[in-house]
């Protein structure tokens, strides 16, 4: 049984591809994320939506509504700094290819030139 030739031309372009497909994934995953971020900031409700029937009076329309805007607000900027991790994660993967792809052209060239002298 022979050993698998991992610095093989097709081995490093097969993970090469593969992380550049991973890059792919989390940019897209980037993408959805904004488009959740901008509902959720559109998820405003008028005063109107929080006035309730309360005897006791313990919680107020206004109390209601500045709890809901504050989770609002927290779920929504939550979801903005997923865009941005999200896209981090897709640019640290991008160049790991570019470095790994890289790498393997300038050793073959550095061999070329040893082997040649």
């Amino acid at each position: 049984m022979t050993d698998y030739n991992w610095y093989s031309d097709q081995a490093v372009e097969v993970a090469v591809e593969g992380i550049r497909d991973e890059a792919k994934k989390w940019f897209d995953l980037s993408d959805r994320m904004a488009r959740v971020a901008a509902l959720a900031a559109d998820q405003g409700l008028s005063s109107a939506a929080f006035s309730v029937t309360d005897l006791s009076n313990a919680v107020t329309a206004p109390d209601l509504q500045q709890g809901y805007e504050k989770m609002q607000f927290w779920l929504t900027d939550l979801f903005r700094q997923a865009v941005t991790e999200f896209d981090k994660f897709g640019g640290a993967l991008k160049r790991c290819a570019d470095w790994y792809e890289d790498t393997d052209v300038n050793a073959k060239h550095d061999f070329d030139q040893i082997a040649s002298s």
